[in-house]
């Protein structure tokens, strides 16, 4: 059995920053990864570009059971602490309406930036090497832990396994056992920031449009539980875009708590109901005999969404304009504004980009990120009840807790 000072099970964001805050604290460190190479989700996030924090930080940004702790510990290591960390390593900033990237556009800039770091600290990096079990030293101090390859006894233990959400880039939620096995609880893990299934045989007709829209959920005999407007885009079994995937964590909990959930839609949100109307009856005088309801609707909608909103409004597409009532016009501008339909499911851990659930924060030393159960044993990232909106906020999660808790260490 080796030994090591500090072992860390994770070689994602997380857990290269903690290996190198600890390292240069002068411990001797080991990461152990069971993917072939460090930091494979990294890669994939921001489209490839790797928009590693925000301008933007307050508490709504961060969701759980304790998003209070949560943006506290941000605060101790923020967007500014990101941003001049980076830059020590070689990664310089660039931004976007406060959406921060290195300078390159490159994911990869980044993943190169941290290991040459670790490198330099002389971290070293087990790679396809897959933890089994954990358990308490056996009488020892410290922890046992049991790979596919080897066995390890290591003074102090850091657990950075991510979630479960995409699993192709090495989560299966281990990281959850080994937390239960160690005598900690686990919030239930389920999909966020992903699509959203719907009701109805109408999806393959409005699939490969996009819109700015506003998107809200509706659960039981509530009102809105949460929205967000942005880009939509509307897909063969549902709904997409980062408006959905920001509330679609919202979705997920009110459909596992087995609650009946509606997705409501405002395709065109810039205009309201009044402005819409009025522009329907003038196009609606002005065509006479030659528009007919498709022709009414061209120009605000995409045309699929035209044929899609018609169809539900139990309206033909080449109905005469001229022929549309009150009761017609009205039912179209409903469906406009105010569309409204079923939420089947939420699309599963395979198409999430991260986890609602987790390690609940009080059951960590937030300040240290050490658990207060077992002495000497640290969680950080995604295997903790915390999950970000879009936009940076799930890296900049990953870098305050591996950060603090490799100080601490």
């Amino acid at each position: 059995m080796r030994s090591t000072e500090v072992l860390i099970i994770g070689g994602g964001a997380a857990g290269m920053v903690a290996a190198i805050e600890a390292a240069r604290a002068g411990k001797k460190v080991l990461i152990l990864e069971k993917m072939k190479r460090l930091g494979k989700k990294l890669l994939a996030t921001g489209n490839g570009r790797c928009n590693y924090t925000n301008f933007v930080q307050k508490k709504d940004c961060y969701r759980g059971e304790d998003s209070k702790k949560a943006f506290e510990a941000v605060e101790r290591f923020g967007f500014s602490d990101t941003v001049e960390w980076f830059k020590e390593i070689g990664v310089l900033p660039a931004q976007r309406q406060g959406y921060f990237y290195p300078a390159s556009f490159q994911a990869v800039s980044v993943l190169h930036a941290l290991e040459r770091e670790l490198q330099r600290l002389k971290v070293e990096i087990h790679t396809e090497e897959t933890v089994l079990s954990i358990s308490a030293g056996n009488g020892k101090p410290g922890f046992a832990v049991n790979t596919d390859k080897s066995s390890y006894l290591a003074k102090k233990l850091l657990v950075c396994t991510g979630g479960k959400a995409a699993p192709v880039h090495g989560s299966s939620g281990d990281g959850y056992l080994f937390a239960s096995a160690l005598g900690h609880t686990v919030v239930p893990p389920l999909p966020a920031l992903t699509s959203l299934v719907l009701d109805g045989n109408f999806m393959k007709e409005w699939a490969g449009n996009r819109l700015q829209g506003r998107v809200w959920l509706i659960s039981g005999a509530g009102g809105e539980i949460a929205g967000d407007e942005g880009e939509i885009q509307l897909v063969d079994y549902g709904i997409s875009g980062i408006p959905v995937f920001q509330v679609s964590r919202f979705a997920a909990k009110a459909l596992e708590e087995k609650k009946e959930v509606f997705l409501g839609m405002d395709s065109m949100p810039a205009y309201s109901y009044e402005e819409l109307y009025r522009e329907l009856i003038r196009r609606k005088e002005r065509a006479g005999e030659v528009y007919s309801a498709g022709d009414l609707l061209e120009g605000m909608l995409p045309d699929k969404l035209i044929k899609v909103i018609l169809k539900l409004s139990s309206v033909s597409v080449k109905e005469p304009a001229e022929r549309l009532g009150e009761r017609k016009l009205h039912g179209i501008l409903k469906m406009i504004k105010e569309f409204r339909v079923r939420v089947k499911a939420v699309s599963g851990f395979e198409k999430a980009q991260v986890c609602a659930g987790g390690i609940p924060l009080e059951e960590i030393e937030m300040e240290t990120f050490a658990s207060k159960i077992v002495k000497n044993l640290f969680f950080a990232g995604e295997v903790l009840d915390v999950d970000g909106i879009c936009g940076g906020y799930n890296l900049q999660w990953a870098w305050t807790s591996g950060i603090l808790a490799g100080r601490h260490i």
